[in-house]
C-alpha cells in the first residue's frame, strides 16, 4: 500500500524526461526560502504537463477551492519570481511557456551525433513519452491486423481508439515494437499538453531532419515532404487532448486548428509513411474518410478477449480455475484496468472467492478507473452527458425514438443523433441491434459511473432545495426521471435501488442537519411551483412526488 507521500510523488511522472525538475525545485526554494512541499511539487509537474487546477485537485483528493489557495500562497508567487514575471499575473496555462523561455527545459538526444552521421536506413527511434510495457496479455489477432494495415497495407493515417484504461497505449507500443524495423525513422509524441500545430510540426521535423536546431518555417508541407523522402514511423498519444471540451468530437482547441489540415494532408496525399493517432476520441477527419479499400483507418479498442484476460488474471494470483472468473470478465467486458483493480480486490477482502465478491458487491471501480472515466466525462457537451444519465436510468437498450420521446429536448432531433454519433466516437456507448432496430447502451464500467454521477448532481439539487426552500436550482430533475412509470418490474427495482434510495437518503440528511419542517417545506414548493409556468415534458412534479417531497 503506498503512502500519502508515495501516492503524490508519483503523480504527473511524465514530466521529467522533459524538464529540470530538480534545478526548478532548487530555484523555486530559493525564491520562497522555504522547502517546496511535495504537493506543491506534484502540482508543478501536472502543470508543466498542462493539466488544469481542478484535474490537480482531482487528483489529489483536495477541494479545488483550498488547493487555489494553497498555490495562491505559494507555488504561484515563487514562479512569478523565477520566471521574472510581475506579481498576481500568473495564469495555469503560462507555467510551460514561462520556465521554457527560462531555460528549464530539456533538450532532447534521441541517439548519439556518431550514429547520426549515417541516416540511410538507419532505423532511428525516439520513444518520447512512450510508455514501458513489461507485461502484455492477449491481443493476438488484433496485433496481426493492425501490422498487416500498416506494413503490408501501406495505410498512411490510423486511430487507435477506445475508452480510458481500455488498453490503446499498451498495444500500440507492442504495435510499433513488432514494425519499427520497417521504417527509416519513428517517433512517439504525447499531445497532452495539447501542442500547437506549428510547434509539433517543428519537433517533428527536427528529429526527422536529423537536426539539431529548430526547423524555421516548418510547415505541414514541408513535413509531407519528408514522408515523402523517407518511410516515417510518427505516433501521437493522448490526440483527445488537443480537441475542445464540452463540445461534440471534432472542435479543436486553439492553436491545434491545423490539426485538421495535417490529418487530412497525410490521409490523401502520396507520400510513403504512416501516421499513427492514439487516443479516447475518433477525430472526425478519421470517421468521415475511414475504410478498408482506403490509406485511412479506424480501430476501436475494446476489452480483451477470454484468453487474455485469464492470463492477466493468473498473473495476480488466480489459478484460472476459480468459479466464476467467467462471470467476472464478462461483467466488466474485459477492461484491463479494471480487472486488474478488482483482481486486487478480490485477493485482499475476499481471499480469492471470486464468487463470493460477485455475491456481496457491485460492480466495483477503483480510483485509477474513476479518474480516466472522470475525465472523459468532463469533456462531454451537456446534450452528451443528458443523454448519457438516460441511458443510465434506463439500465437497458434504447432505440432512438424511445430516447426522443423521453428527453425533454430544445434541440432538434438531428442535435439528438449527432450527440449519440459523438458519443460513440468517444467509445462512451455500444451499438446493437435488436429485432432490425437499433439500440443504444452502456457498457457496466460506463454505466456504473454514470449512475453515480447522477445521483451526485441530483443530490445537489435536493439539499439545494432544502436550504433555498425554492426549486430554483433544479436541472436535472425537471429534464429527467428517477423512476419509469411503465419500465419492467426488474428495471423499476433497480432504478429505486440505485437511484431513488440514495437520492431521498441525501434529502433526510440535509433535512435533518438544518432543523426544516418537512409540511412547512412542502407548502413552500407548492406555492412556489403554481407562481411558475409549468412544461408539458418536465418531470419535476413526478419526481418530487416519488422524493416524498409532493402530495
Amino acid at each position: 500500500m503506498l503512502s500519502d507521500n508515495d501516492h503524490i510523488e508519483g503523480l504527473f511522472s511524465e514530466a521529467a524526461p522533459n524538464w529540470d525538475l530538480n534545478r526548478i525545485y532548487a530555484d523555486l526554494q530559493a525564491a520562497s526560502g522555504k522547502e517546496v512541499k511535495p504537493f506543491e511539487k506534484a502540482c508543478l509537474r501536472g502543470l508543466l504537463c498542462r493539466y488544469r487546477p481542478g484535474q490537480l485537485a482531482f487528483k489529489l483528493t483536495w477541494t479545488s477551492g483550498a488547493l487555489r489557495v494553497e498555490l495562491n500562497k505559494g507555488l504561484y508567487r515563487s514562479l512569478e519570481a523565477i520566471a521574472n514575471q510581475p506579481i498576481n499575473t500568473l495564469r495555469w496555462e503560462k507555467v510551460p511557456e514561462w520556465l521554457e523561455a527560462k531555460g528549464y527545459k530539456v533538450q532532447r538526444q534521441s541517439l548519439n551525433n556518431e550514429f547520426f552521421q549515417d541516416y540511410s536506413r538507419a532505423n532511428l527511434a525516439d520513444w518520447g513519452e512512450a510508455p514501458n510495457i513489461q507485461t502484455f496479455y492477449g491481443r493476438t489477432e488484433e496485433l496481426t491486423k493492425l501490422e498487416q494495415w500498416i506494413v503490408r497495407d501501406r495505410c498512411h493515417l490510423l486511430a487507435i481508439c477506445g475508452m480510458g484504461g481500455i488498453g490503446k497505449t499498451a498495444m500500440a507500443v507492442k504495435l510499433i515494437e513488432n514494425i519499427q524495423s520497417q521504417f527509416d525513422c519513428f517517433i512517439w509524441r504525447s499531445l497532452r499538453g495539447a501542442q500547437p500545430t506549428a510547434q509539433l510540426i517543428a519537433d517533428l521535423l527536427q528529429f526527422l531532419n536529423n537536426s539539431q536546431s529548430p526547423q524555421i518555417g516548418s510547415s505541414i508541407s514541408d513535413l509531407l515532404e519528408v514522408l515523402r523522402q523517407k518511410r516515417c514511423l510518427i505516433v501521437l498519444d493522448d490526440f483527445e487532448a488537443t480537441l475542445q471540451d464540452g463540445e461534440l468530437v471534432g472542435a479543436y482547441r486553439q492553436g491545434c486548428e491545423l490539426h485538421s489540415e495535417l490529418l487530412q494532408r497525410v490521409g490523401s496525399e502520396r507520400h510513403q509513411s504512416s501516421l499513427i493517432l492514439i487516443g479516447r476520441e475518433q477525430p472526425k477527419e478519421i470517421s468521415m474518410n475511414q475504410g478498408e479499400d482506403q490509406p485511412i483507418r479506424f480501430y476501436k479498442v475494446n476489452g480483451l478477449q477470454r484468453q487474455g484476460a485469464f492470463e492477466l488474471l493468473r498473473a495476480r494470483g488466480f489459478t484460472g480455475s476459480e468459479n466464476g472468473l467467467e462471470a467476472l470478465i464478462q461483467q466488466y467486458r474485459g477492461n484491463p484496468s479494471a480487472l486488474r483493480i478488482v483482481a486486487g480486490t478480490i485477493q485482499e477482502l475476499f481471499n480469492g472467492n471470486v464468487s463470493e465478491f460477485l455475491k456481496q458487491t457491485a460492480l466495483a471501480l477503483g480510483d485509477v478507473l474513476r479518474t480516466l472515466l472522470y475525465q472523459q466525462f468532463e469533456r462531454l457537451s451537456k446534450l452528451e452527458k443528458d443523454v448519457l444519465y438516460w441511458l443510465a436510468i434506463k439500465h437497458r437498450p434504447v432505440s432512438l425514438a424511445n430516447l426522443r420521446s423521453e428527453m425533454n429536448l430544445q434541440t432538434s432531433g438531428s442535435e439528438l443523433i449527432d450527440a449519440l454519433e459523438s458519443l460513440r466516437w468517444r467509445s462512451l456507448i455500444e451499438k446493437i441491434t435488436e429485432q432490425e432496430e437499433v439500440m443504444f447502451l452502456l457498457e457496466p464500467v460506463v454505466l456504473k459511473y454514470v449512475n453515480r454521477k447522477f445521483v451526485e448532481e441530483v443530490s445537489k439539487e435536493i439539499s439545494a432545495i432544502a436550504l433555498q426552500q425554492n426549486l430554483k436550482s433544479i436541472n436535472l430533475l425537471q429534464s429527467h426521471v428517477l423512476v419509469e412509470d411503465h419500465a419492467p418490474d426488474s428495471i423499476r427495482a433497480m432504478q429505486i435501488r440505485l437511484v431513488l434510495k440514495p437520492i431521498k437518503d441525501k434529502l433526510a440528511k440535509a433535512i435533518a442537519q438544518n432543523n426544516i419542517e418537512l409540511e412547512s417545506l412542502r407548502e413552500l414548493l407548492a406555492s412556489h411551483s403554481q407562481n411558475q409556468a409549468s412544461e408539458a415534458t418536465s418531470y419535476t412534479e413526478v419526481n418530487l412526488t416519488l422524493i416524498g417531497l409532493w402530495w
